[in-house]
């Protein structure tokens, strides 16, 4: 009998794994990271989007956010941000570097080290 086969964790299931380990591994940050857990384990069809209108609503020049979800392209960025996302459209991702702002993936965001939270807003 051959060994028993297992494949590769996805990388979403890895994201899920990394904030898990943050969340057990900073007392003082664990309810952030747990909500940032909630949103990464929804269903698919269930997670949110925010448009690039509303985050140029919401904050001003040099802000961090953390998108709660897949920043989508809608509208336009006209000051920079540093952005942090489960997910970026092509459009999104473009328009934000083009705004003179800083677009990173969570999991990248998270491979870095232990990352630095002071002063970013959730948004989703």
């Amino acid at each position: 009998m051959g060994k028993l086969y297992k494949p590769e964790p996805t990388k979403h299931a890895r994201l899920i794994a990394a904030v898990g380990r943050l969340a057990d591994a900073s007392p003082e940050r664990r309810g952030f990271w747990e909500r940032v857990l909630e949103e990464l384990k929804r269903s698919r069809r269930s997670r949110r989007a925010v448009n690039l209108y509303r985050l140029n609503r919401h904050t001003s020049p040099n802000d961090k956010v953390l998108v709660l979800g897949k920043l989508l392209g809608v509208g336009r960025l006209d000051h920079p941000v540093k952005v942090v996302a489960f997910d970026f459209s092509e459009a999104a991702y473009r328009k934000v570097r083009e705004a003179g702002g800083e677009a990173i993936y969570l999991d990248q965001f998270i491979s870095r080290g232990e990352p630095d939270l002071s002063g970013f807003k959730l948004m989703g």
